[in-house]
């Protein structure tokens, strides 16, 4: 248990780009991704894992993204801790032209 939870710092969002092929036959998705969050507030790309997956094009548009991210890292006791996270990414075709 930690004081504070790692999450998402608002100004470092990297968002997934939407797999071009999926997007020309409009197929909608998501992946709930697993990664650590370290002590600096960067996802260590090496320990992801997607939890599941509509398709590998999203599974690796998520992972590619995650290199790019800034998390706020979790706390205990007031020192910065390494945290897993578990976040979900929906890639969903925008009709609204």
């Amino acid at each position: 248990e930690v004081d504070s939870a790692a999450h998402v710092d608002s100004t470092g969002v990297s968002q997934p780009f939407y797999p071009d092929s999926l997007y020309a036959f409009g197929v909608g998705g998501e992946v709930v991704a697993q990664f650590v969050v370290d002590t600096t507030g960067r996802a260590l790309v090496e320990t992801f894992t997607a939890v599941s997956s509509t398709h590998p094009a999203f599974t690796e548009s998520v992972r590619r993204s995650l290199r790019h991210s800034k998390f706020r890292p979790a706390r205990l006791r007031g020192r910065r801790v390494r945290q897993v996270m578990v976040l979900p990414y929906r890639f969903v075709i925008d009709d609204r032209g």
